[in-house]
């Protein structure tokens, strides 16, 4: 009987853990520098994104934190690339940029230059 049960088991275990792996490797054929992390951002964050750029933008992973404890996204524009963020730097401090949520909405919060992580 638990012969029986493991042979049904088995086909099973494996059709999902092949589902899961075909599904883990879409996407991840990103390079270090994809606009996708900033398309996936809040309204009010691409918004404030554009403003800076005022054209084509990319950035790495780092870009964007989010807390969730604190209902709040962290910009790191040393990890963004584009035309106008030359701006917002200083040497070698980036400006780093909170947006906390207010309501459904986010509005800008604290913004502080630290050192840049390159």
């Amino acid at each position: 009987m638990k012969l029986h049960i493991l042979m049904l088991a088995i086909p099973i275990l494996l059709s999902s853990a092949l589902a899961a792996m075909s599904k883990s490797s879409i996407g991840h054929n990103d390079g270090p520098w994809n606009s996708d992390h900033i398309d996936d951002l809040p309204t009010e964050v691409r918004q404030y994104i554009a403003g800076i750029c005022r054209g084509p933008a990319s950035a790495q992973h780092d870009f964007a934190t989010y807390s969730p404890r604190e209902k709040r996204w962290r910009i790191n524009l040393e990890y963004l690339r584009c035309d106008g963020v030359g701006a917002f730097r200083r040497g070698n401090q980036c400006l780093d940029v909170d947006f906390v949520e207010v309501g459904s909405r986010f509005r800008p919060g604290a913004k502080q230059f630290r050192d840049c992580g390159f």
